[in-house]
């Protein structure tokens, strides 16, 4: 017997429920565990991304957000429409910023560090608690600068499909 090889949409499927599992298992995890610190307040970080940075960040980008925000990053991922909110398009983030890329706010988001109450609950994994456990049980956890890194190669990617 010959073995099928998965197509797209069925990997989709797939990182659609593990993104709806984290989502349903994480709520609990948000008053116990904090976000990894962040860029302190005011405080503008230039990214100069290098190609490998980018690389890394599409991959990772693809695994954890490409779900809700599409393979693109306009917010049309295969799990988009069963959202209450349409999922943020990322290619205009420094358009909408008076062309300028939003660092802070994009990481903030991304580590759970920022909230915004008016919008209701978070529907949005806080990937920095996610990416702070260990892959392997009763191992330790990653460190605050692994977090850190894992995050700022997403941003990398994000900050590189930015419309002109």
């Amino acid at each position: 017997m010959v073995a099928k090889r998965l197509e797209y949409p069925t990997l989709s499927i797939i990182a659609a429920l593990a993104v709806l599992l984290v989502v349903a298992t994480g709520k609990t995890a948000v008053a116990q565990i904090e976000a990894p610190p962040g860029p302190g307040p005011g405080h503008e970080t230039v990214q100069h991304a290098t190609s490998g940075a980018v690389t890394t960040g599409k991959l990772q980008f693809r695994q954890y957000c490409a779900p809700c925000h599409g393979m693109d990053g306009t917010g049309d991922g295969p799990v988009a429409d069963t959202l209450k909110k349409k999922p943020a398009n990322l290619t205009l983030l420094s358009k909408n910023n008076g062309g300028k890329f939003p660092y802070d706010h994009v990481y903030n988001m991304i580590s759970g560090k920022e909230v915004v109450a008016s919008h209701g609950t978070r529907e949005m994994p806080i990937w920095g608690l996610v990416f702070s456990r260990s892959k392997m049980p009763g191992a330790p956890g990653r460190t605050e600068a692994q977090v850190k890194q894992k995050i700022e190669t997403i941003i990398s990617y994000i900050e590189s499909i930015q419309a002109q």
